[in-house]
């Protein structure tokens, strides 16, 4: 099964790296990413879906329009490479943003495959309003719709055949 919380954590970096939502946080801190390193990011977390997405020919043009992604990101960071234009900027300490927790391990519910390949969609969807490309925003888009196509009628059965089972009460207190 995929990391769904390595790909949302990376989804939700980027969103962070909002200028208002930033300062939001933390008031008045300069904004050092260009928009050509945002879309890099973007490019890497959709590269992460696309490894996730069980439709091996839809993971395949996941991972493509990634790559297309990522060409032209990186060729975006080098024209607009001046100096303070850092790719790892000086954060305040403490670090911004706290690790997400663990799950718990073992995990005490069965995975349910559908319902994960529709939250990646929807992880495609939230990368879609990151990037700066109205191309890439409705091919993100387009890939999500039909990621959910393709698990949509069998949702309803993954759930009712999941397996999880309730958890055995705490013992007893002597």
């Amino acid at each position: 099964m995929s990391n769904l919380s390595l790909i949302h954590s990376k989804a939700d970096f980027i969103g962070s790296l909002n200028p208002k939502a930033w300062d939001a946080v933390k008031p008045h801190v300069p904004f050092v990413f260009s928009n050509a390193f945002v879309e890099l990011l973007v490019a890497d977390a959709v590269k992460h879906v696309g490894a996730a997405v069980a439709d091996r020919k839809l993971a395949s043009n996941v991972l493509t329009l990634s790559k297309r992604m990522a060409t032209q990101a990186t060729g975006a960071v080098a024209a607009s490479w001046e100096p303070g234009d850092d790719i790892c900027p000086p954060w305040p300490k403490p670090w911004p943003f706290p690790p997400p927790p663990p799950p718990p391990d073992p995990i005490p519910w069965e995975p349910i495959a559908s319902a994960e390949q529709v939250d990646l969609a929807h992880v495609l969807v939230q990368l879609s309003g990151l990037t700066t490309s109205k191309e890439f925003n409705g091919e993100l888009k387009s890939m999500a719709t039909q990621l959910v196509q393709g698990v949509v009628g069998r949702l309803a059965d993954d759930f009712e055949k999941c397996g999880t089972l309730p958890r055995p009460p705490f013992p007893p207190r002597h």
